[in-house]
């Protein structure tokens, strides 16, 4: 055991053994932490992280950030980005890229000072050190880049955008190890807020970002009207049955790679599934490929170990004036209650310490999603972290899903009977009525 002792706040605590190694590099000069070997896992020679700025100084004092920091948020809506993108000129691209030009640094400001309110012990944590250097990196990029006046200043802000996305495919993996790694230094709900927060941030920025980059090429191409079933990363007919049933094809094949020769259970739908709506279809399939992915892992498990026949999954939708409501119903044994009262934390639970294992053996996710193949061929942003390799359970497919649906003004409840089965229920508004891209600052 290691004992670590902070000049903040808060005293002296114990880790456990499993951590102490890399908790205590922590303790190193910020440089040595942040650029030793093997400290961060697995790295591309071509990552190059940017200067580390992680020091007292820099850290409380800095009037650049704070003028970003103390600006409001502008939200925009779902309903807003059908609606603009669906008739393309120069002007709209040339605005679209100053509203991102002078948007990104604003929302970073606002979490890079969320974690100056952190612990400054938990910032000299390696994974939340770098991660915090790779939004300072970014932020001063875009506050310094000129006002867009033409197509090609606005090619360069999109060559500039596009580096740093990839920059930060390796936020999601390094920001959780970095909080469970913190988790005895501050309290676990507090820890949760903070990066429920950076998460949701997380989203907006890259829906900004990737919504300007599909309009930009969309122009370019000569598709300058949109008259088809998306505008942009907006899908405008989503048919209910048709993704839930793709998306459980793809978590069908993966839990039948890891349980060989057991079927996945049917699946039998009541209600309006023949219901369309618009949503962006990426987060929309994150959101059932996780759900269903638990479900039917839950029910090869549980017939591996009593030989008992599959049960059927009851998907059940509800089409209300403002949301749609689909229920998940499985009979798989449901969720040991050690693990139900943590269901929803990065930080805690019985299973941390195994996700953080599972995170260390990513080639640093290619980030959450293959984001940075993404990026090149304008895939969806969390299409390989859907089709991840089957036996990789991360442990954080649920509180992921949970961001997601919270930020679209959404949410997901769990039900769950301990030896007889769950129902899980997934809240979407439609359009994005309740949703404004409002990020949570109450950390």
């Amino acid at each position: 055991m290691i004992v670590l002792t902070s000049k903040t706040r808060h005293s002296s605590r114990v880790l456990p053994t499993c951590l102490t190694r890399r908790t205590a590099l922590s303790s190193e000069s910020p440089t040595t932490s942040l650029f030793g070997k093997k400290v961060f896992g697995r790295r591309r020679n071509s990552d190059k992280a940017p200067p580390s700025t992680v020091s007292s100084r820099h850290f409380y004092q800095n009037e650049a950030l704070m003028g970003y920091a103390n600006r409001p948020i502008r939200p925009v809506s779902l309903q807003q980005f059908a609606f603009y993108g669906r008739k393309l000129t120069d002007e709209k691209i040339i605005h679209s890229a100053n509203f991102v030009r002078q948007e990104l640094p604003t929302r970073m400001a606002h979490r890079i000072h969320d974690m100056q309110r952190l612990p400054y012990s938990i910032i000299r944590n390696p994974h939340m050190s770098h991660v915090y250097e790779l939004y300072y990196h970014s932020f001063n990029s875009l506050r310094k880049f000129p006002k867009i006046r033409s197509l090609d200043d606005n090619d360069k802000l999109c060559n500039l955008v596009k580096d740093l996305l990839l920059r930060h495919t390796e936020v999601v993996p390094r920001v959780v190890m970095g909080v469970i790694e913190s988790a005895e230094l501050m309290d676990s709900n507090r820890l949760d807020r903070f990066i429920y927060s950076l998460l949701s941030s997380r989203i907006s920025r890259r829906v900004l970002t990737e919504q300007h980059l599909t309009m930009t090429n969309s122009l370019k191409e000569g598709n300058v009207t949109n008259t088809g079933e998306n505008v942009g990363q907006v899908f405008l007919q989503l048919h209910a049955a048709d993704v839930v049933r793709q998306c459980a094809d793809l978590a069908g094949r993966l839990v039948s790679d890891v349980h060989r020769g057991c079927a996945t259970p049917e699946i039998i739908f009541e209600g309006d599934s023949d219901t369309k709506f618009a949503f962006i279809e990426s987060h929309f399939k994150y959101m059932l490929g996780e759900i269903l992915r638990n479900a039917f892992e839950a029910a090869a498990s549980k017939t591996e170990r009593t030989g008992e026949p599959l049960k059927p999954l009851l998907v059940t939708v509800c089409n209300t004036p403002h949301q749609l409501i689909f229920r998940f119903s499985d009979r798989a044994g449901g969720i040991p209650s050690d693990v139900v009262q943590d269901l929803w934390s990065f930080a805690k639970g019985p299973r941390s310490l195994l996700r953080h294992e599972k995170l260390e053996q990513l080639p640093f996710f290619d980030a959450v999603a293959g984001e940075r193949e993404s990026i090149n061929k304008r895939m969806s942003s969390l299409s390989s972290l859907t089709s991840r390799p089957s036996d990789l359970f991360l442990g954080m497919g649920l509180p992921m899903s949970k961001v997601y649906a919270e930020f679209w003004g959404g949410k997901i409840v769990v039900k769950s009977m301990e030896g007889f089965g769950c129902d899980v229920f997934l809240h979407i508004s439609k359009l994005g009525i309740e949703s404004a891209f409002v990020e949570n600052t109450s950390i």
